[in-house]
Protein backbone atom coordinates (compact mmCIF):
# COMPACT_ATOMS: atom_id res chain seq x y z
CA UNK A 1 0.00 0.00 0.00
CA UNK A 2 1.30 3.54 -0.93
CA UNK A 3 0.50 4.42 2.88
CA UNK A 4 2.84 1.83 4.40
CA UNK A 5 5.72 2.90 1.79
CA UNK A 6 5.47 6.34 3.01
CA UNK A 7 4.86 5.35 6.28
CA UNK A 8 8.50 3.12 6.01
CA UNK A 9 10.25 6.35 4.77
CA UNK A 10 9.43 7.84 7.59
CA UNK A 11 9.86 5.97 10.13
CA UNK A 12 14.03 5.63 8.32
CA UNK A 13 14.49 9.05 8.69
CA UNK A 14 13.20 9.52 12.27
CA UNK A 15 16.48 8.80 14.04
CA UNK A 16 18.20 11.47 11.88
CA UNK A 17 15.06 14.25 12.47
CA UNK A 18 15.62 13.61 15.59
CA UNK A 19 19.41 14.01 16.46
CA UNK A 20 20.49 17.59 18.48
CA UNK A 21 22.72 20.07 17.13
CA UNK A 22 25.67 19.70 19.72
CA UNK A 23 25.47 22.23 22.21
CA UNK A 24 28.56 23.95 21.77
CA UNK A 25 27.09 24.39 17.60
CA UNK A 26 23.99 25.17 19.19
CA UNK A 27 24.71 27.78 21.89
CA UNK A 28 26.81 29.18 18.65
CA UNK A 29 24.62 29.47 16.08
CA UNK A 30 21.59 31.56 16.07
CA UNK A 31 17.62 30.69 15.02
CA UNK A 32 17.05 32.40 11.84
CA UNK A 33 12.94 32.57 11.21
CA UNK A 34 10.94 33.73 8.02
CA UNK A 35 7.03 34.23 7.27
CA UNK A 36 5.26 34.56 4.45
CA UNK A 37 0.82 34.19 3.49
CA UNK A 38 0.18 33.00 -0.31
CA UNK A 39 -3.56 32.66 -1.45
CA UNK A 40 -4.88 30.13 -2.48
CA UNK A 41 -5.44 30.24 -6.33
CA UNK A 42 -8.60 27.37 -6.90
CA UNK A 43 -10.70 26.33 -10.21
CA UNK A 44 -14.05 28.46 -10.46
CA UNK A 45 -17.08 26.52 -7.99
CA UNK A 46 -14.21 24.30 -5.87
CA UNK A 47 -16.97 22.30 -3.58
CA UNK A 48 -16.46 23.44 0.15
CA UNK A 49 -15.05 20.43 2.39
CA UNK A 50 -16.75 19.90 5.82
CA UNK A 51 -20.09 19.24 5.86
CA UNK A 52 -21.59 16.21 4.19
CA UNK A 53 -25.24 17.58 3.67
CA UNK A 54 -23.72 20.42 0.76
CA UNK A 55 -23.15 17.37 -1.33
CA UNK A 56 -20.34 18.01 -3.03
CA UNK A 57 -22.02 21.31 -4.55
CA UNK A 58 -19.93 24.07 -6.21
CA UNK A 59 -19.37 26.85 -3.89
CA UNK A 60 -20.60 30.38 -5.12
CA UNK A 61 -17.55 32.41 -4.53
CA UNK A 62 -15.28 34.27 -2.28
CA UNK A 63 -16.31 35.79 0.97
CA UNK A 64 -13.06 36.13 2.74
CA UNK A 65 -9.56 35.29 1.66
CA UNK A 66 -8.14 31.49 1.95
CA UNK A 67 -4.96 30.43 1.43
CA UNK A 68 -1.80 29.12 3.39
CA UNK A 69 0.51 30.86 6.40
CA UNK A 70 4.06 29.74 6.63
CA UNK A 71 7.05 30.03 8.89
CA UNK A 72 10.15 28.13 8.29
CA UNK A 73 12.56 27.80 11.27
CA UNK A 74 16.59 27.21 10.63
CA UNK A 75 19.42 26.72 12.80
CA UNK A 76 22.68 25.47 11.65
CA UNK A 77 21.64 22.58 9.07
CA UNK A 78 18.56 22.00 10.91
CA UNK A 79 15.25 23.16 9.53
CA UNK A 80 11.77 23.12 10.38
CA UNK A 81 8.33 24.48 8.31
CA UNK A 82 5.32 25.28 9.94
CA UNK A 83 2.64 26.14 7.42
CA UNK A 84 -1.02 26.72 8.77
CA UNK A 85 -3.84 26.24 5.86
CA UNK A 86 -7.08 27.25 5.15
CA UNK A 87 -8.07 23.52 5.05
CA UNK A 88 -10.65 21.08 6.79
CA UNK A 89 -8.00 18.49 7.15
CA UNK A 90 -4.45 17.37 5.94
CA UNK A 91 -4.13 13.75 4.66
CA UNK A 92 -1.11 11.71 3.72
CA UNK A 93 -1.62 12.28 0.35
CA UNK A 94 -0.93 16.46 0.21
CA UNK A 95 1.38 16.20 2.97
CA UNK A 96 3.37 13.43 1.06
CA UNK A 97 3.13 15.90 -1.89
CA UNK A 98 4.24 19.28 -0.23
CA UNK A 99 7.45 17.24 1.56
CA UNK A 100 8.15 16.16 -1.38
CA UNK A 101 8.24 19.33 -3.53
CA UNK A 102 10.23 21.16 -0.90
CA UNK A 103 13.06 18.57 -0.74
CA UNK A 104 12.72 19.01 -4.41
CA UNK A 105 13.11 23.07 -4.02
CA UNK A 106 16.18 23.36 -1.72
CA UNK A 107 15.47 22.35 1.95
CA UNK A 108 17.08 20.07 3.63
CA UNK A 109 16.36 16.58 2.97
CA UNK A 110 15.49 15.68 6.71
CA UNK A 111 13.49 18.58 7.13
CA UNK A 112 10.79 18.27 9.54
CA UNK A 113 7.61 19.45 8.32
CA UNK A 114 4.53 20.82 9.81
CA UNK A 115 1.38 21.23 7.82
CA UNK A 116 -1.93 22.22 9.27
CA UNK A 117 -5.40 22.66 8.53
CA UNK A 118 -7.28 25.11 10.32
CA UNK A 119 -10.53 22.77 9.91
CA UNK A 120 -12.19 25.33 8.76
CA UNK A 121 -15.55 24.06 7.24
CA UNK A 122 -16.43 26.43 4.46
CA UNK A 123 -12.46 26.10 2.90
CA UNK A 124 -12.24 24.19 -0.14
CA UNK A 125 -12.66 20.53 -0.90
CA UNK A 126 -12.18 18.28 -3.52
CA UNK A 127 -8.56 17.59 -2.91
CA UNK A 128 -9.43 13.92 -0.71
CA UNK A 129 -9.41 10.21 -2.41
CA UNK A 130 -11.07 8.61 0.52
CA UNK A 131 -14.61 7.69 0.66
CA UNK A 132 -15.38 9.00 3.80
CA UNK A 133 -12.77 12.70 2.50
CA UNK A 134 -15.13 12.41 -0.92
CA UNK A 135 -18.31 12.56 1.30
CA UNK A 136 -17.34 15.61 3.40
CA UNK A 137 -15.36 17.17 0.01
CA UNK A 138 -16.87 16.29 -2.85
CA UNK A 139 -15.35 14.41 -5.66
CA UNK A 140 -11.36 14.51 -6.24
CA UNK A 141 -10.18 17.08 -8.80
CA UNK A 142 -6.85 17.11 -9.41
CA UNK A 143 -6.55 20.56 -10.53
CA UNK A 144 -7.59 21.85 -6.67
CA UNK A 145 -5.10 19.30 -5.40
CA UNK A 146 -1.73 20.72 -7.45
CA UNK A 147 -3.42 24.09 -7.01
CA UNK A 148 -2.96 23.57 -3.56
CA UNK A 149 -0.15 22.08 -2.97
CA UNK A 150 1.52 24.88 -5.19
CA UNK A 151 0.62 27.55 -2.64
CA UNK A 152 1.70 25.65 0.29
CA UNK A 153 5.36 24.77 -1.18
CA UNK A 154 5.15 28.72 -2.63
CA UNK A 155 4.61 29.81 1.21
CA UNK A 156 7.19 28.06 2.74
CA UNK A 157 9.73 29.18 -0.31
CA UNK A 158 8.68 32.71 0.53
CA UNK A 159 8.85 32.40 4.08
CA UNK A 160 12.54 30.75 3.46
CA UNK A 161 13.51 33.69 1.60
CA UNK A 162 13.20 36.27 4.44
CA UNK A 163 15.23 34.28 7.12
CA UNK A 164 16.41 36.91 10.02
CA UNK A 165 17.92 35.93 13.61
CA UNK A 166 14.81 35.80 16.27
CA UNK A 167 14.17 35.71 19.78
CA UNK A 168 10.64 33.85 21.09
CA UNK A 169 7.93 34.97 23.49
CA UNK A 170 5.03 32.73 25.04
CA UNK A 171 1.57 33.61 26.51
CA UNK A 172 -1.25 31.74 27.56
CA UNK A 173 -4.65 33.89 27.68
CA UNK A 174 -7.77 33.03 28.99
CA UNK A 175 -11.12 34.10 27.53
CA UNK A 176 -14.75 34.38 28.76
CA UNK A 177 -17.96 33.12 26.75
CA UNK A 178 -16.05 32.71 23.33
CA UNK A 179 -15.72 28.15 23.66
CA UNK A 180 -17.96 25.60 25.40
CA UNK A 181 -17.92 21.76 25.59
CA UNK A 182 -19.87 20.24 22.80
CA UNK A 183 -20.45 16.71 23.99
CA UNK A 184 -21.22 17.35 28.07
CA UNK A 185 -23.13 20.48 29.28
CA UNK A 186 -20.87 20.36 32.26
CA UNK A 187 -18.03 19.01 30.39
CA UNK A 188 -14.76 21.39 30.35
CA UNK A 189 -14.58 23.81 28.07
CA UNK A 190 -10.75 24.71 26.81
CA UNK A 191 -10.88 28.69 27.11
CA UNK A 192 -7.47 29.61 26.61
CA UNK A 193 -5.76 30.90 23.54
CA UNK A 194 -1.57 30.03 23.51
CA UNK A 195 0.63 32.90 21.61
CA UNK A 196 3.69 31.94 20.79
CA UNK A 197 5.80 34.92 19.14
CA UNK A 198 8.74 34.69 16.83
CA UNK A 199 10.53 38.27 17.36
CA UNK A 200 13.47 39.97 15.47
CA UNK A 201 16.62 40.56 17.81
CA UNK A 202 16.04 44.49 16.95
CA UNK A 203 14.37 45.90 20.24
CA UNK A 204 10.87 47.09 19.97
CA UNK A 205 10.09 45.50 17.05
CA UNK A 206 6.94 43.95 16.62
CA UNK A 207 6.91 39.80 16.04
CA UNK A 208 7.58 38.68 12.32
CA UNK A 209 5.29 35.74 13.46
CA UNK A 210 2.57 35.00 16.11
CA UNK A 211 1.33 31.07 16.15
CA UNK A 212 -1.98 30.88 17.69
CA UNK A 213 -3.85 28.01 19.01
CA UNK A 214 -7.44 28.44 20.13
CA UNK A 215 -9.68 25.04 20.51
CA UNK A 216 -12.94 25.92 19.17
CA UNK A 217 -14.26 24.07 16.10
CA UNK A 218 -13.99 26.76 13.46
CA UNK A 219 -17.87 26.27 12.78
CA UNK A 220 -19.25 29.36 13.47
CA UNK A 221 -20.74 29.43 9.40
CA UNK A 222 -22.86 26.45 9.10
CA UNK A 223 -23.36 24.25 5.93
CA UNK A 224 -25.86 26.92 5.11
CA UNK A 225 -22.53 29.04 3.71
CA UNK A 226 -22.02 27.89 0.37
CA UNK A 227 -18.92 30.80 0.23
CA UNK A 228 -15.16 30.38 0.76
CA UNK A 229 -14.18 31.29 4.17
CA UNK A 230 -11.80 30.94 6.92
CA UNK A 231 -14.65 31.15 8.98
CA UNK A 232 -13.01 32.85 12.38
CA UNK A 233 -9.70 31.70 12.27
CA UNK A 234 -9.50 33.91 9.46
CA UNK A 235 -11.00 37.01 10.76
CA UNK A 236 -8.39 36.43 14.00
CA UNK A 237 -5.55 36.28 11.56
CA UNK A 238 -6.55 39.44 9.12
CA UNK A 239 -7.34 41.56 12.62
CA UNK A 240 -3.74 41.13 13.72
CA UNK A 241 -2.53 41.67 10.57
CA UNK A 242 -4.19 44.79 10.00
CA UNK A 243 -2.84 45.95 13.94
CA UNK A 244 0.57 44.76 13.49
CA UNK A 245 1.81 45.84 10.28
CA UNK A 246 4.35 43.02 8.71
CA UNK A 247 3.25 40.38 10.92
CA UNK A 248 2.16 36.96 10.17
CA UNK A 249 -0.62 35.09 11.98
CA UNK A 250 -0.55 31.49 11.59
CA UNK A 251 -3.93 29.81 13.47
CA UNK A 252 -4.03 26.29 14.71
CA UNK A 253 -6.58 24.06 15.82
CA UNK A 254 -6.08 23.36 19.30
CA UNK A 255 -7.86 20.22 21.23
CA UNK A 256 -11.12 21.02 19.34
CA UNK A 257 -12.56 17.27 19.90
CA UNK A 258 -15.35 18.04 22.12
CA UNK A 259 -15.11 21.94 21.86
CA UNK A 260 -17.38 24.08 19.85
CA UNK A 261 -17.83 28.22 19.37
CA UNK A 262 -20.57 30.32 21.51
CA UNK A 263 -21.78 31.76 18.20
CA UNK A 264 -23.38 35.10 18.57
CA UNK A 265 -25.12 37.07 15.76
CA UNK A 266 -26.51 35.81 12.35
CA UNK A 267 -24.43 34.44 9.34
CA UNK A 268 -21.01 35.64 8.25
CA UNK A 269 -21.16 37.83 12.10
CA UNK A 270 -20.98 34.99 14.12
CA UNK A 271 -17.53 34.80 12.75
CA UNK A 272 -16.37 38.09 13.09
CA UNK A 273 -17.69 38.31 16.66
CA UNK A 274 -15.22 35.18 18.02
CA UNK A 275 -12.79 36.01 15.31
CA UNK A 276 -12.03 39.94 16.41
CA UNK A 277 -12.28 38.70 20.35
CA UNK A 278 -9.45 36.37 20.15
CA UNK A 279 -7.41 38.99 18.36
CA UNK A 280 -8.47 41.97 20.90
CA UNK A 281 -6.61 38.96 23.57
CA UNK A 282 -3.46 37.92 21.37
CA UNK A 283 -2.40 41.58 20.51
CA UNK A 284 -2.95 42.20 24.59
CA UNK A 285 -0.93 39.09 24.74
CA UNK A 286 1.95 40.69 22.34
CA UNK A 287 2.21 43.47 24.61
CA UNK A 288 3.00 41.83 27.35
CA UNK A 289 5.41 39.35 25.94
CA UNK A 290 8.91 39.30 27.05
CA UNK A 291 10.92 37.50 24.22
CA UNK A 292 13.74 35.34 24.88
CA UNK A 293 16.32 33.26 23.55
CA UNK A 294 15.44 30.39 20.81
CA UNK A 295 17.76 28.01 21.18
CA UNK A 296 17.58 24.83 20.44
CA UNK A 297 15.53 23.97 17.79
CA UNK A 298 14.37 20.13 17.21
CA UNK A 299 12.39 18.54 15.57
CA UNK A 300 10.89 14.85 15.21
CA UNK A 301 7.80 13.26 12.95
CA UNK A 302 7.21 9.43 13.55
CA UNK A 303 4.86 7.11 12.15
CA UNK A 304 3.09 4.48 14.87
CA UNK A 305 1.28 1.69 13.91
CA UNK A 306 -2.40 2.10 15.14
CA UNK A 307 -4.89 -0.65 16.41
CA UNK A 308 -7.31 -2.33 13.84
CA UNK A 309 -9.99 -0.85 12.50
CA UNK A 310 -13.38 -0.86 13.93
CA UNK A 311 -15.63 1.64 12.09
CA UNK A 312 -19.33 1.58 13.87
CA UNK A 313 -22.36 2.67 12.67
CA UNK A 314 -23.95 2.97 16.30
CA UNK A 315 -22.86 1.57 19.94
CA UNK A 316 -23.94 -1.72 19.52
CA UNK A 317 -23.30 -2.35 15.52
CA UNK A 318 -20.08 -1.69 13.09
CA UNK A 319 -18.54 -2.97 9.99
CA UNK A 320 -17.37 -5.79 9.21
CA UNK A 321 -13.06 -5.76 10.03
CA UNK A 322 -12.18 -6.39 6.21
CA UNK A 323 -14.26 -3.74 5.55
CA UNK A 324 -13.40 -1.43 7.88
CA UNK A 325 -9.86 -1.63 6.86
CA UNK A 326 -10.44 -0.63 3.76
CA UNK A 327 -11.53 2.59 4.90
CA UNK A 328 -9.48 4.11 7.34
CA UNK A 329 -5.70 4.29 8.48
CA UNK A 330 -3.42 1.65 9.57
CA UNK A 331 -1.06 4.33 10.89
CA UNK A 332 -0.44 7.68 12.12
CA UNK A 333 1.84 10.35 11.80
CA UNK A 334 2.90 12.38 15.50
CA UNK A 335 5.05 15.71 14.70
CA UNK A 336 7.08 17.68 17.44
CA UNK A 337 8.97 20.81 17.15
CA UNK A 338 11.00 22.59 20.22
CA UNK A 339 12.08 26.04 20.23
CA UNK A 340 13.88 27.60 23.16
CA UNK A 341 11.58 26.53 26.14
CA UNK A 342 8.13 25.81 24.07
CA UNK A 343 7.43 22.62 23.23
CA UNK A 344 4.64 21.85 20.01
CA UNK A 345 2.53 18.56 20.16
CA UNK A 346 0.81 17.90 16.52
CA UNK A 347 -1.51 15.29 16.58
CA UNK A 348 -2.87 13.68 13.52
CA UNK A 349 -6.96 14.08 14.55
CA UNK A 350 -9.84 16.10 16.47
CA UNK A 351 -7.79 15.90 19.51
CA UNK A 352 -10.23 15.71 22.68
CA UNK A 353 -9.17 18.33 25.32
CA UNK A 354 -8.65 16.16 28.27
CA UNK A 355 -6.22 14.31 26.42
CA UNK A 356 -4.46 18.00 25.37
CA UNK A 357 -4.35 18.71 29.04
CA UNK A 358 -2.14 15.46 29.65
CA UNK A 359 0.06 16.54 27.23
CA UNK A 360 0.40 19.82 28.87
CA UNK A 361 1.14 18.93 31.89
CA UNK A 362 3.99 16.45 30.73
CA UNK A 363 5.59 19.24 29.21
CA UNK A 364 5.09 21.29 32.11
CA UNK A 365 6.30 18.74 34.45
CA UNK A 366 9.76 18.99 32.48
CA UNK A 367 9.73 22.52 32.59
CA UNK A 368 8.51 23.50 28.58
CA UNK A 369 5.92 25.70 27.71
CA UNK A 370 2.86 23.68 25.82
CA UNK A 371 1.75 24.19 22.30
CA UNK A 372 -1.16 21.73 20.87
CA UNK A 373 -2.14 21.31 17.43
CA UNK A 374 -4.56 18.59 15.87
CA UNK A 375 -5.40 18.57 12.05
CA UNK A 376 -1.17 18.15 11.55
CA UNK A 377 0.36 15.92 8.60
CA UNK A 378 -2.57 13.34 8.78
CA UNK A 379 -6.21 12.58 9.47
CA UNK A 380 -7.22 9.33 11.48
CA UNK A 381 -10.34 11.05 12.83
CA UNK A 382 -11.33 11.48 16.32
CA UNK A 383 -9.07 10.65 19.31
CA UNK A 384 -11.22 10.50 22.22
CA UNK A 385 -10.57 9.37 26.01
CA UNK A 386 -11.60 5.07 26.41
CA UNK A 387 -14.68 6.60 28.72
CA UNK A 388 -15.99 8.73 25.99
CA UNK A 389 -15.54 5.93 23.43
CA UNK A 390 -17.93 3.95 25.35
CA UNK A 391 -20.33 6.48 25.31
CA UNK A 392 -21.04 5.66 21.81
CA UNK A 393 -21.88 9.26 20.71
CA UNK A 394 -21.07 10.83 17.44
CA UNK A 395 -17.42 11.41 18.39
CA UNK A 396 -17.34 8.17 19.98
CA UNK A 397 -17.88 6.29 16.56
CA UNK A 398 -15.65 9.24 14.43
CA UNK A 399 -12.90 7.04 16.70
CA UNK A 400 -12.21 4.65 13.91
CA UNK A 401 -9.26 2.49 15.41
CA UNK A 402 -11.00 1.51 18.94
CA UNK A 403 -10.79 2.93 22.35
CA UNK A 404 -6.92 2.20 22.61
CA UNK A 405 -5.48 4.51 20.29
CA UNK A 406 -5.84 7.76 22.11
CA UNK A 407 -3.73 6.53 25.06
CA UNK A 408 -1.47 5.04 22.46
CA UNK A 409 -0.58 8.27 20.76
CA UNK A 410 -0.24 10.20 23.96
CA UNK A 411 2.05 7.51 25.38
CA UNK A 412 4.02 8.18 22.29
CA UNK A 413 3.74 11.72 22.10
CA UNK A 414 5.39 11.94 25.63
CA UNK A 415 8.03 9.65 25.29
CA UNK A 416 9.33 11.77 22.50
CA UNK A 417 8.99 14.28 24.68
CA UNK A 418 11.60 12.67 27.12
CA UNK A 419 13.65 12.18 24.42
CA UNK A 420 14.22 16.13 23.41
CA UNK A 421 17.93 17.48 23.56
Amino acid sequence: MRRRSSALMLLSSAVLLWQPIPHAEAAATPVLAGAATVPFTLPPGVPLAGYSRRKGQPSQGLHDPVGARAVVLQQAQREVVLISADLLIIDEQLFGAVRQRLVAAGFAPDVVLWLAATHTHSGPGAYGTRFAEKISMGHFDPAVFDALVEALVQAARLARQQLVPVQIGYETVPTTGLIKNRVLETGQADEHVVVVGLYPMQAQAPPLALLVSFSAHPTALGAWNQQLSADYPGVLAAAVEQRLAGTVCLFFAGAVGDQAPVKSGDGFERAAWIGRALADQVLASVARMQPVATEPLAGQQRVVPLPRAQVRLNKRWGLPGWLSRRLVDNDATLTMWQLGPVVAFGTPCDLESTLAVQLREAAQQRGRLPFVASFVNDYIGYCVSPSRYQAGDYEALMAFNGPTTAPLLIEQLTRMLRELP
